[in-house]
This record gives structure tokens, C-alpha cells and sequence, in this order.
């Protein structure tokens, strides 16, 4: 008889894009193995599982939410954490107290942050977590760039959004800066992300062909990120066939290192861009053909599957991850400084309306 597999994570097989893309896999990875059922993280809802079934996905920073409320029940065969991880203590921090409770932490991020965990305040994690890539449909993100501008009149875009937190964590003042030293012409935003004097698209759904063509007008992907797990957006660009330039700090490592920025340094950051207008087609060439070879290769849903399944299968370690009076003196600071921080008025509101969606929807 099948075990039932709980899975909280956005959940909705219609929709090809993150963060339903990593429910939907969760899905696919476990279904043949495992009765499913799904959960919006975001709900009050406390479930009672039976004899060794499954708890995977993704906690909230509110401690009456599901995963939460759910992971102490000693019927669970396994409790493995799956959420996007990076080394910030202000994002990360909230679940200093839920790690310890898990079998399992496997962290969709680069293999970055991975490199640099021993230096950080989330060293004691070690044991517990495996860096997992993040995937991608390249037949949603289809090839476009058959050929780049000419030298010095390329152009460079910025995708993402203005919420306050992802304009610290994503760098964009650093972004601003290196614009107005390059120049704002070459520039511009897709999403809700407005910076002065720069061409600004708005939000664009990539899902209608119509705006391929405003892609292929770009020939360079900016990201200045100083904390970011691996953003979706540096696949897609490399799956259109745009050029990302990025600072290791997005997460991503194993691309030409021509592609990489100093985080927080203008000059360096501008002679490259300059740099990058001035190199021969030739060469972009052939650095696109590479990139498209590692997307196809690493960044790919089956190799996701495949490794949620092999941390499923292994056996269990047993190992206890025991803080100190000053760790978690430490945890519950950046906790509270956190913008995840589930008090704040903002927060408090979105878990009210997402459970009166959850209500709504099961009523109806």
C-alpha cells in the first residue's frame, strides 16, 4: 500500500514558471511512488499523518503555519525542507529553529553559497543540507538571439521587481549606479523595477510570443545581487540566447568568468560592461553556445527529480544539531530584523488573506 507523500509547496500543474515549477516537480519526482496531496504553505491547517508517511517542502516564518505546526508528529517517515537558501542571516534566520526538527534540508541555490557556508552563521546546518540546482523548461524560454548588436550598440536588461527587501538583497542602488556611469541609453527594466532616465517595459508575460521579440532586442542580462539563491531569470536569459553578466553572489558559479561583476565596485563593474561592447561577435558566439551546453546539461528538471529522490531514499544519519546560548541569542535577532519576521503588520496581513482565499476556495 502507497505512503502519502504531503507536499507544501505552490502547487498548480497549469503553471510552467517558479515557484509552482518546483510544487510541480516535488509532484512528478514522488507521484509514482507515493499517494499525493498538496498544501499552500501559507495555511493555519495542522496535518495528522499517518505511519511513515512523507512531509516535504517549503516552511513559513509564521509559527502557526503548516509545515511548522505539522513537523513534530512522530508518524512521519522523513521531514525534509526543500526552500531556496543564500547567506543571508536576515532571510535564512527564521528557520534556525525548524532545521533541527527536519531529517533533510535540501537547498535550491548555487553552488555558491554552498562554497561559502563554512564562513557564515549557518555552518552548523552542514550536515543537514544538500545544494540542489534549480531547473528550467527551455521549451518555455525559446531561442531567440540568432545574432548580437553590433559593438557599441548594445543593449542590456534588468528583470525583476521593486518590493523593498529585493531591492537590498537584489542590489539594485548598485544596479543604479552602474548605469549612470555607463550610460542610461543602453538600459533597460522589465518588471515593476523603475530606475530614473531608463527605458522601463513593465510587467511582460513571456508566455505570448509577441514579447520574444522584445528580448531579442537585448544582448545582456545584468543581475547585481549580493544575496540571492540562483535566479530563475539568469536561465531564462541564457535560454533565449542573451549573455547574463552577474555577481557571484546571485549563486551561480561554472560560467566563463568574463561573465562575472565585482559585487560593489562601479569602475570594475563598468570597464567590464564596456568590455563586453567592444567583444567580437565571434566570441559571444561561442561563449552563447557554451552556456546553452551547461543549461541543457546541469539546469534541468530531471536531474531535480532525481536528486529529491536520492535524499528521500538514503538512510537516515540521526544527526542532532544542538545551538549554543550565544547561536541562538545570535538566530532570534536577525529573526526579528528580517523582513520574513511574521509580527510585522505586513505579514500578518498576507497570512490573513491567504487563509481567507484558502477558506473562500474550499467553500466554494
Amino acid at each position: 500500500m502507497k505512503k502519502t507523500a504531503h507536499i507544501i509547496y505552490p502547487f498548480d500543474l497549469k503553471k510552467k514558471i517558479n515557484p509552482w515549477s518546483i510544487g510541480n516537480n516535488l509532484y512528478h519526482a514522488l507521484n509514482k511512488n507515493y499517494k499525493i496531496k498538496t498544501y499552500t504553505w501559507t495555511s493555519l491547517k495542522k496535518i495528522y499523518p499517518n505511519k511513515n508517511d512523507l512531509l516535504i517542502g517549503h516552511c513559513h516564518s509564521n509559527p502557526y503555519t503548516i509545515f511548522r505546526r505539522s513537523v513534530s508528529n512522530n508518524n512521519w517517515y522523513k521531514k525534509i525542507l526543500v526552500q531556496p537558501f543564500n547567506g543571508d542571516v536576515k532571510q535564512m534566520s527564521h528557520l534556525y529553529d525548524i532545521i533541527p526538527k527536519c531529517d533533510d534540508f535540501i537547498a535550491i541555490c548555487g553552488t555558491y553559497w554552498m562554497k561559502n557556508l563554512e564562513k557564515s552563521l549557518f555552518k552548523i546546518w552542514k550536515k543537514k543540507i544538500t545544494q540542489i540546482d534549480l531547473g528550467l523548461d527551455i521549451n518555455q524560454y525559446p531561442f531567440v538571439k540568432e545574432k548580437f548588436n553590433k559593438k557599441g550598440d548594445r543593449k542590456f536588461l534588468y528583470i525583476g521587481n521593486d518590493y523593498a527587501y529585493n531591492n537590498y538583497a537584489k542590489n539594485v542602488n548598485y544596479l543604479g549606479k552602474i548605469i549612470n556611469k555607463v550610460g542610461h541609453k543602453k538600459f533597460a527594466t522589465i518588471g515593476n523595477k523603475y530606475i530614473h532616465n531608463v527605458k522601463h517595459y513593465g510587467w511582460v508575460d513571456f508566455k505570448l510570443k509577441k514579447n520574444h521579440k522584445l528580448v531579442k532586442k537585448y544582448d545582456f542580462l545584468l543581475h547585481t545581487s549580493k544575496f540571492d539563491a540562483n535566479p530563475s531569470t539568469v536561465l531564462e536569459g541564457i535560454s533565449w540566447g542573451i549573455m547574463p553578466i552577474l555577481t557571484k553572489q546571485c549563486g551561480y558559479e561554472g560560467f566563463n568568468k568574463i561573465m562575472y561583476i565585482p559585487l560593489n565596485n562601479v569602475s570594475k563593474a563598468a570597464k567590464k560592461i564596456n568590455y563586453l561592447q567592444n567583444l567580437n561577435q565571434k566570441k559571444l558566439k561561442y561563449l552563447q553556445k557554451i552556456n546553452l551546453r551547461i543549461l541543457k546539461k546541469k539546469y534541468n528538471w530531471k536531474n531535480f527529480r532525481l536528486k529529491i529522490l536520492k535524499v528521500i531514499n538514503k538512510k537516515k544519519d540521526n544527526f542532532a544539531i544542538k545551538y549554543n546560548k550565544k547561536q541562538i541569542e545570535k538566530f532570534e535577532n536577525y529573526r526579528k530584523l528580517s523582513p520574513n519576521y511574521y509580527l510585522r503588520y505586513d505579514n500578518i496581513i498576507s497570512i490573513i488573506k491567504s487563509n481567507l482565499k484558502i477558506f473562500i476556495k474550499r467553500i466554494d
